[in-house]
């Protein structure tokens, strides 16, 4: 059995796609005293995503002191940037991804959530931060969308050399990176009894080799369940029925993709207490929880992951995995990530300030 991969095979494996870096540009001196406040350009209707932690980062952080929480149907509603310099004249503003809010024709996204005028950021002796999620999508577009905002840094879930292969003009040194998050309030309480044995959830596309063999050769991993994608809507959030679901079993296999991203899975498997099954590179691990993790190869064949299914779920222990899930809760809840962050932005702050 090969031994897990790191974050070197991962990106040998993968496509460069050729794209210029982006300078970082000047803080531009003020004329006026600098302000406490600090802008996080959200998306309302992400409370009703599918999947909410695009929500959670925005809301976490507009918690954090000085920052408002500015977009469609939030409490400062205004979708205009200019506006928005004009009112707060901030120290700090953080966007979301652009995905997230720039109407385009056929998205399940909300059109009413779109900002106008975010190039009048690019002037504002502010500094500019964006969140940057998948980066191996469009990162043309979405270089375009960094420059045209002036961007000093990006917010990253995943580990940064990944990010910087797939984003060409992406600066490494300029990368925040945070994690997926869950709201404890909607993590079940702790099932000490499991009546099932082992689940795998997820789309099923090129994007996820190991997923895909699996579907592929169910018959022989059983009694793995396998559970479909419900597809990505804003039709109201699922989390709180997955995560209520998977209390139920023992075992998660959760694949990071072809692109080994520390995905969502992995902390809300942790967090009901499941022992986790992933092909995550093993030189990223996860803060609090990485040994709960079992790192196989995404090549692995199915008869050894028959085995490492059935060994984790014969040796599950509910007071071993009771433990995992408090650290998962505690370590991955949206209200402390997101204070960190926002620390993590203050620091990236005030090192640009204290290079003018």
């Amino acid at each position: 059995m090969l031994p897990p991969r790191d974050i070197a095979e991962t990106i040998r494996k993968l496509p460069k796609i050729h794209c210029p870096s982006s300078r970082r540009p000047a803080l531009r001196p003020r004329n006026t005293p600098t302000t406490d406040t600090k802008l996080v350009l959200g998306v309302a209707s992400m409370q009703q995503h599918m999947t909410d932690e695009g929500w959670q980062l925005t809301h976490g952080l507009s918690l954090n002191d000085g920052y408002v929480h500015c977009g469609h149907d939030l409490p400062e509603p205004e979708t205009d940037a200019a506006a928005l310099l004009k009112k707060y004249d901030p120290s700090i503003v953080v966007v979301q991804d652009k995905r997230e809010w720039y109407p385009q024709p056929g998205n399940f996204r909300d059109p009413k959530a779109a900002f106008r005028n975010v190039s009048d950021l690019r002037l504002h002796p502010s500094m500019k931060l964006t969140v940057l999620k998948d980066s191996h999508q469009r990162p043309e577009w979405h270089k375009q969308s960094a420059d045209e905002m002036g961007v000093h840094a990006w917010i990253v879930y995943y580990h940064p050399e990944i990010v910087k292969h797939l984003a060409q003009y992406v600066r490494p040194e300029d990368c925040i990176r945070t994690y997926h998050t869950l709201d404890r309030a909607a993590v079940p309480a702790f099932q000490a009894e499991r009546s099932e044995h082992s689940i795998i959830s997820g789309a099923i596309s090129n994007a996820y080799p190991l997923r895909q063999t699996i579907h592929r050769n169910l018959y022989m991993l059983s009694p793995l369940t396998y559970l479909a994608h419900p597809g990505y809507h804003r039709n109201g959030c699922c989390t709180g029925e997955y995560l209520k679901m998977l209390s139920n079993y023992k075992v998660a296999i959760c694949t990071s993709s072809r692109y080994g991203y520390t995905l969502r899975k992995i902390i809300e498997a942790t967090a009901v207490g499941c022992r986790v099954v992933t092909d995550l590179p093993i030189d990223d691990p996860m803060p609090e929880i990485d040994s709960n993790l079992i790192r196989v190869h995404p090549t692995i064949s199915m008869g050894d992951l028959r085995k490492v299914i059935h060994d984790a779920a014969d040796a599950w222990d509910a007071e071993t995995q009771r433990d995992y899930a408090a650290r998962a809760i505690e370590r991955y809840d949206y209200v402390y990530e997101t204070n960190r962050l926002s620390l993590m932005i203050e620091n990236k702050y005030k090192e640009l300030i204290n290079g003018l």
